[in-house]
């Protein structure tokens, strides 16, 4: 896994104390202690054949980057993934940071998920713990968060993740990728177990027509995670009945 903390960021020269708009350019990859865990543990599995194995293990040991962009206003921010950077889209592996885009709109407490399979799912804020760490990221000085992200299998039980963030004071936005936003600060960098996000391109104050921000329709029928994980309880019930 290549390193893309040494990426210098590159940012339009304002006040940031000023910043009404930005673009931001994320790339996130499968990290390398997850990926040889899941590897290992396919090489275990009696109930696979051989030939299944090794493709499963040649498909993360190749897995691709995936790149996202988060455009924001004052009051808006729009996260998506953008495809079209993907080296080799033969790999339907890519981070595990999700392909799902997010909208946030400051004066709801929700975020929006506008998920593949389930439309729109309103996500509640995270509740981070900030540390006195810190670290530079680019030319920012980060901060680090914590929380522990509570998340719903296919196998029908809930897990915890453990979520740490990394955001920018300079940049005075409480948006970030996905939905780990609300903190005092651009966020640069999220981790989890699977994967890292880092912002590798800040691009502040660009002009209005550039920004792409999808809204949510209100006439949208928007689900809520305890509603999405009783869909996924039933999915499942189906599929072992089949």
């Amino acid at each position: 896994m290549k390193t893309i903390l040494g990426v210098v960021l590159m940012f339009s020269a304002v006040s940031f104390s000023q910043v009404q708009s930005g673009i931001i350019n994320y790339t996130a990859e499968m990290n390398l202690k997850h990926k040889k865990e899941f590897i290992e543990g396919i090489k275990e599995k009696e109930d696979l054949a051989m030939n299944i194995k090794q493709q499963v293990i040649n498909h993360y040991k190749n897995a691709e980057s995936d790149y996202y962009e988060l455009h924001f206003n004052e009051d808006e921010s729009y996260y998506f993934h953008d495809p079209s950077l993907r080296q080799d889209a033969s790999y339907n592996i890519g981070s595990k940071a999700g392909l799902d885009s997010y909208y946030q709109n400051t004066n709801s407490s929700l975020i929006i998920e506008d998920s593949r399979i389930f439309n729109f799912v309103a996500h509640q804020p995270l509740d981070w713990m900030i540390t006195n760490n810190s670290k530079m990221i680019g030319d920012f000085k980060c901060y680090k968060a914590t929380t522990t992200e509570t998340l719903y299998s296919r196998q029908g039980h809930f897990y915890d993740r453990d979520v740490i963030a990394w955001f920018a004071p300079e940049i005075p936005v409480r948006f970030g990728p996905k939905n780990y936003s609300g903190l005092p600060g651009l966020v640069l960098e999220v981790k989890r177990k699977e994967f890292t996000i880092t912002a590798t391109k800040i691009n502040l104050n660009p002009d209005e027509k550039k920004l792409k921000i999808k809204r949510v329709d209100k006439d949208e029928k928007v689900i809520s995670q305890k509603e999405m994980n009783e869909r996924i309880a039933d999915m499942m019930k189906d599929y072992d009945k089949s």
